[in-house]
């Protein structure tokens, strides 16, 4: 493997830590929507926070792993809640991290 590709895959000998915005358009609220993305955040072991936003829209930020934050990116562009009816999530400001910025993922209000 080149170390290009190992640079990409590892940082400090870890896993590559990131963050990225999010915003789920579509029919999200009054769908616990908030809830089970929490739920799944704790599946994937990711770090940040949701919310509903005073648009109709759930906001939030997500750190954890890359192939994690992806998983959840992916949960977030096409499965959401049930009864939630997506229909576009914007993931913006991809980051690396050298550490987290928050402990847990919580539902704000």
């Amino acid at each position: 493997m080149s170390s290009y590709i190992q640079g990409q895959q590892l940082r400090n000998n870890g896993p590559v830590l990131v963050q990225v915005e999010f915003e789920v358009y579509g029919g999200v609220q009054g769908v616990n929507f908030t809830k089970y993305c929490k739920e799944m955040c704790g599946r994937f072991d990711l770090k940040g926070w949701t919310k509903l936003s005073p648009y109709g829209t759930v906001q939030g930020i997500l750190q954890g792993e890359r192939a994690n934050v992806d998983e959840m990116a992916m949960w977030l562009q096409h499965q959401g809640s049930p009864g939630s009816r997506i229909e576009h999530c914007e993931l913006r400001n991809w980051q690396i991290l050298d550490k987290y910025d928050y402990r847990h993922f919580n539902v704000r209000f």
